[in-house]
């Protein structure tokens, strides 16, 4: 065997590959540098592929992955491709997975998205006619649409409930609740962090609501991770599904669901495969699913080894300092109606506004033909709210930057 053939087989099997590299000398580059260094930020800043004139503030639908998830996506592809075996070691993933979440391994379970993951919990309660369901005017479809069809098939009650825009105190919500919840009440499904205006919702609190009346709680967690500080054992729910495609920057098809110690021998599993059945598995039998692209783990074990470099307090204190940015530049603007909590108790990672006099569709496309600017329009519920959600490869500069464009936006209304 010539020296070329042995590194190449030598690099797909695993002994050379290159995003780990990689990530170790964007470790050492950072490691010692101030929360507040730009050339910390900046160092974050040439890890993603994002082109220099791109203004990307669209992470709440989609995050953007840096090039070591990137590279690892196509060096598992490619050890595929040449038979060799994947590389990608379940105990490891849950691992880092749960190190992120302070939860146990053991309750973890690798669906696509949100979405799946809250679908696997609706169809896997066993509800029945009469039986109601609490959520929210705030709920995304990938977590309200699951409640819609055990409604239509089930004959469950679903109820939306209206929460102020935005709330002053985290009292406002948990009343709602109180006051809502009836001996019918099954569930209570609802946001960690509400995709229409970043509201942290109170979940620690409702959720021990719930469980003080028996009732089952389920959080469409797609935001928090990577966004901000997230304690399963604090929060406590039976059932916690989230996306790291998006705040915490891993691949799409990546999804996280953590089962409460209790439910992982009671949930019946929305698709059956082998060991279906045995529960001694726990959740681990919520993962066999039958063959599906497992580039994507390794790509989610890549984002979640990135986000323990750059350091879990240094992205969510930079999240929070560029939406106070966001936030304070927006409020100089008289025309702002502002749909966002203020205060950064109550309001995380992502600022909804209207801007009197221009419909946000049309600012949408402004934005991005003036600055090649990525934003996000909440039309749900006839809302209508310009949403912008920066992340650790945004600047100081680009807030700024928009934050002046659209003030000097004039009124077409």
């Amino acid at each position: 065997m010539d020296r070329r053939t042995f590194v190449n087989r030598a690099g797909v099997a695993g002994i050379g590959l290159a995003w780990p590299r990689t990530l170790d000398a964007l470790a050492h580059r950072t490691q010692d540098l101030d929360p507040g260094s730009a050339e910390l930020w900046e160092s974050v800043r040439e890890a993603f592929p994002i082109p220099r004139d791109r203004i990307y503030l669209n992470v709440g639908t989609l995050g953007p992955q840096p090039r070591p998830v990137v590279d690892a996506i196509i060096e598992h592809t490619r050890r595929v491709a040449m038979t060799y075996p994947p590389g990608v070691d379940w105990n490891t993933l849950t691992a880092a997975a749960a190190q992120v979440l302070k939860c146990d391994p053991a309750g973890l379970v690798f669906p696509r998205n949100t979405t799946e993951g809250m679908n696997f919990v609706a169809n896997g309660l066993e509800l029945r006619p009469g039986d109601e369901v609490l959520t929210t005017l705030h709920e995304h479809i990938g977590g309200l649409c699951c409640w819609q069809l055990a409604s239509a098939r089930h004959g469950v009650t679903l109820r939306q409930l209206e929460l102020p825009i935005p709330p002053s105190h985290e009292d406002e919500v948990v009343d709602i609740f109180t006051r809502t919840i009836t001996p019918r009440t099954r569930v209570i499904s609802i946001s960690h962090v509400t995709f229409s205006n970043g509201l942290i919702m109170p979940v620690a609190r409702l959720v021990r609501l719930a469980r003080e009346h028996g009732i089952i709680s389920v959080i469409d967690g797609a935001h928090p991770p990577g966004m901000m500080d997230v304690d399963m054992v604090a929060l406590d729910p039976d059932f916690y599904a989230t996306s790291p495609h998006k705040w915490l920057l891993a691949p799409q098809g990546t999804g996280i669901l953590y089962i409460r110690a209790d439910w992982r021998t009671r949930l019946w599993p929305t698709l059956a495969s082998g060991d279906w059945d045995d529960l001694s598995l726990g959740a681990m039998r919520f993962n066999h699913l039958g063959s599906f692209d497992e580039s994507r783990m390794a790509g989610l074990l890549a984002a979640l080894r990135f986000h323990q470099v750059i350091g879990p307090d240094r992205i969510h204190e930079r999240i929070r300092t560029l939406r106070r940015m966001l936030m304070d530049g927006l409020l100089e603007n008289p025309r702002i109606r502002m749909m966002s909590p203020q205060a950064d108790s109550l309001g995380a990672g992502m600022v909804s506004f209207k801007l009197d006099g221009v419909d946000a569709l049309d600012l949408q496309v402004r934005l991005a033909r003036a600055a090649n600017i990525r934003t996000r329009v909440i039309g749900e519920y006839g809302y209508q709210w310009m949403r912008l959600s920066p992340h650790i490869y945004n600047s100081p500069a680009e807030i700024e930057r928009v934050v002046a464009l659209i003030a000097a936006e004039k009124p077409t209304q």
